[in-house]
């Protein structure tokens, strides 16, 4: 597995397992994401007195193709402009996001799903936006 960011040419970033498809004179045809979801830095704008404390961000996870029931979507190489190995603290939050991870009911994920009318969350709804916070170091 390898969980990786890239960045399409729409502007968007997909974190993703992403795998090559080659053909067989090993030239790059497309690439495989599996459980694809876009990422989103919302900077928190906060008066800080102190002038060292870095600032705060936010990362707003929402599935890519969010309306499709596929969990791999075959990407045309010409879409991707670069593709890059994530930060550790994003890779664990992504892990949690699709159930690659234990812990996934952390009491600040936020989340948005569908309801079966009493209030209580649809065992078909979808997740479709989390967020996850973090902040710049050097």
């Amino acid at each position: 597995m390898t969980i990786q960011i890239a960045l399409l040419k729409s502007g968007e970033e997909v974190i993703a397992d992403i795998k090559e498809f080659r053909d067989s004179d090993e030239n790059l045809v497309s690439y495989l994401f599996s459980e694809p979801y876009c990422i989103k830095i919302k900077t928190q704008e906060i008066l800080i007195e102190a002038e060292d404390a870095p600032p705060k961000h936010e990362l707003i996870f929402y599935k890519w193709m969010g309306l499709s029931k596929d969990k791999d979507i075959i990407v045309n190489k010409d879409w991707v402009v670069c593709i890059a190995d994530p930060l550790d603290s994003i890779v664990e939050s992504y892990g949690k996001r699709n159930g690659r991870n234990e812990s996934s009911n952390r009491p600040d994920d936020v989340a948005t799903g569908s309801t079966n009318g009493t209030g209580t969350p649809d065992s078909t709804g979808v997740v479709l936006n989390e967020q996850a916070s973090f902040t710049e170091q050097d």
